[in-house]
């Protein structure tokens, strides 16, 4: 009886020490993946805005723009979960890219981590090796590095969640082994399973729709692991494929109607055949990228399959031909290669080119588009190591994992400036119009516009129907004092979209340049009803009375006001304008004070400018006590905040506010 006693005990020691080494294996794996996704991202940190970033999380998103609430965002909109997520990291970090960059490395690294344990799960050979290289895979630095495609990195953890959660699911509820204990208890853990895969894949999709692939991922994984898949497969999958279904065609919908009606680009018609070749050679291509990160680049130039062309096929056969050797051997290794190709191509397939979709209008192939399909490679690979490199495993993991590391950073140093990340791309493709016109906004930035003018030209050389193209070249060739040719190219723009409200204010600036402010007033009207916003109603307002318009000024800032009617500089405007406007009919004091107090309130009462004002509007109301107090209070925030000026102008209102005598602006 002692003895038996001691051999339970040494039996359960065993296992408790057991599972005591598998955590510390769990949480020393977790650190490593951590710090080598830490390592290889340290070039983006803190980073800067590249490509569309700053635009998605300012005037590109829906919830800052004011088109939608957090109440209609929900089915508004594609990449939805992603709006709100960008909507909250520009509270959280404004215009700080750092914070931004923090949050995209970590849902990296979370991806990795739930790459790690699908794999384990699945009992794939190397794990984690697998999941280590998806973590540091140079191709994905292309989607971790930019702001702009939180959408990718937040999609993937909850499409890798969802995929283990079902896992768990499948294995308590249908595939239940018969010793299984309490089977009332298993069957209500299978539950929680099941809810937690479910909203995990909603959210994925909200996020990013591409994730429509899992429940054909899903039975895949069924006929891998059991050889055929079952009608209990299908029953139990079905409530993902509805979902599927349903945001898949909501997405067509919204790539159709809204997104590429949105860039007025045309897409060039493709036969069904084109499109078909086409996804041949887009797989191939994503393939050796995945195996041979080399020569990475932003834009890729592709030439279009072209009908009637038998070769463009060849592609396409060659993938039917490897599908076909690997179902030869199903019974033996084209089993596992047929599985990892399979899920590979299925995840891939909404970027394969079959739908039109806004991405096609810049590129045909890109690294972020394989994103999400590119862990089944690294699962591929890993698995491919360990199983016939046994003896040399440890060596060539650590070779691999250091060469695509080293490629990581490289890659990420180029993504760590706008200037780097578009000089690397025209490095590598010259062709491409939208680097040449992102590099010539920035030589225009540097003032240098010889340089900025050149890149507009090629930009326009290689896509003569790039709008934005035409306008920056008219706005550099203003700058420049070339005012004949801005004329010709934004007359240009202009014949192809009249309807374009950015080149029309684009226009007027031009014109107010030359002089010519008659015209460029109804340029800038004419933009201002195709799109309106507050910044152009205040740029009207400024020409207005800077000509000596003051009527005209306060219509347009009371224009501006609606849109915004939080506008601060807007409401202080407006206040100068009825506190000091020599034209007695346009005066009104009680009006002048109400709007810059708001103006005062909303900036802290922290502008000396706008405590000038509401002296003003005090002034003009009768209250000089209160005028009197605030005009000191302007010189003394004016004098603090070092601006010499402001403060002397205020002092020019205190004797006539002592004096019992408002400010007037002198007649034009």
């Amino acid at each position: 009886m002692i003895l038996e006693s001691e051999k339970h005990g040494s039996v359960t020691a065993f296992f408790s020490d057991e599972t005591r080494r598998r955590k510390a294996q769990i949480i020393a794996g977790a650190l490593a993946i951590a710090a080598l996704a830490a390592i290889v991202y340290l070039p983006i940190l803190p980073g800067n805005f590249v490509m569309d970033d700053a635009r998605l999380i300012g005037s590109g998103n829906a919830l800052v723009s004011g088109n939608l609430t957090l109440r209609s965002l929900w089915f508004g909109t594609d990449f939805t979960l992603a709006t709100f997520g960008w909507w909250l990291e520009r509270l959280a970090f404004g215009n700080n890219p750092a914070g931004y960059h923090v949050v995209d490395l970590a849902l990296q690294t979370i991806s990795s981590l739930l790459l790690w344990r699908l794999l384990a799960r699945l009992k794939i050979p190397g794990a984690w090796l697998g999941a280590a290289l998806f973590a540091v895979h140079p191709v994905c630095v292309n989607s971790v590095a930019r702001i702009a495609e939180l959408k990718n990195t937040l999609s993937l953890p909850f499409f890798l969640l969802s995929y283990l959660a079902y896992l768990h699911y499948e294995a308590d509820a249908l595939y239940q082994k018969p010793e299984s204990g309490c089977r009332s208890a298993i069957r209500r853990c299978a539950t929680v399973w099941l809810a937690v895969s479910l909203i995990a894949f909603v959210l994925a999709l909200l996020a990013k729709t591409t994730a429509v692939m899992l429940p054909a991922v899903l039975l895949m994984c069924a006929a891998w692991q059991r050889g055929r898949i079952t009608r209990k497969d299908w029953l139990h999958t079905s409530p993902y494929f509805l979902l599927s279904l349903a945001f898949g065609l909501m997405s067509i919908w919204f790539q159709q109607h809204q997104a590429l009606p949105a860039t007025d680009q045309m897409l060039a018609p493709q036969t069904f055949w084109q499109r078909l070749a086409a996804a041949g050679g887009n797989f191939w291509f994503y393939l050796g990228k995945a195996i041979v990160p080399a020569n990475l680049s932003v834009a890729y130039s592709r030439p279009p399959v072209n009908a009637g062309d038998w070769t463009g096929c060849l592609p396409l056969l060659l993938f039917v031909v490897a599908l076909a050797v690997c179902w030869q051997f199903r019974r033996n290794w084209g089993r596992h290669v047929l599985f990892g190709i399979g899920c590979f191509a299925v995840m891939l397939f909404p970027a394969l080119g079959f739908f039109d979709a806004q991405y096609q209008t810049m590129w045909q192939v890109s690294d972020h588009l394989q994103y999400p399909a590119l862990g089944a490679i690294t699962a591929m690979g890993a698995a491919a190591l360990a199983v016939f490199l046994r003896g040399f495993f440890a060596i060539a993991a650590t070779t691999v994992l250091l060469v695509f590391s080293i490629l990581s950073f490289q890659r990420a140093q180029v993504f760590s400036t706008e200037e780097n990340l578009v000089r690397d791309t025209l490095k590598k493709n010259p062709a491409s119009w939208a680097a040449h016109n992102d590099l010539g906004t920035i030589l225009a930035g540097k003032n240098d516009y010889p340089g900025a003018v050149r890149e507009f030209t090629l930009s326009l050389k290689y896509n003569p129907y790039n709008l934005d193209a035409y306008m920056n070249l008219g706005h550099a060739l203003s700058l420049e004092g070339r005012f004949a040719g801005a004329d010709a190219e934004f007359l240009a723009a202009l014949k192809m979209d009249p309807d374009d409200g950015p080149i029309r204010k684009a226009y007027a600036e031009s014109l107010r340049l030359q002089g010519r402010l008659p015209e460029a007033i109804h340029q800038m009207q004419l933009g201002a009803i195709l799109q309106p916003d507050v910044q152009t109603e205040m740029e009207l307002a400024s020409w207005f009375y800077g000509n000596g318009d003051p009527r005209d000024a306060v219509v347009q800032l009371r224009r501006a006001l609606a849109l915004n009617p939080d506008d601060a500089d807007a409401l202080n405007n407006l206040a100068w304008i009825l506190a000091t406007s020599p034209d007695g009919s346009l005066r009104n004091g009680a009006e002048a004070v109400s709007d810059a107090e708001k103006a005062c309130r909303l900036t802290l009462f922290k502008r000396p400018e706008m405590l000038s004002a509401l002296a003003a509007a005090y002034a003009e109301a009768g209250n000089f006590p209160l005028a009197i107090a605030t005009a000191e209070s302007a010189i003394q925030t004016a004098n603090a905040s070092g601006d010499a000026r402001a403060a002397t102008v205020d002092e020019q209102f205190l004797p006539l506010f002592r004096a019992g005598k408002p400010w007037r602006e002198k007649g034009r």
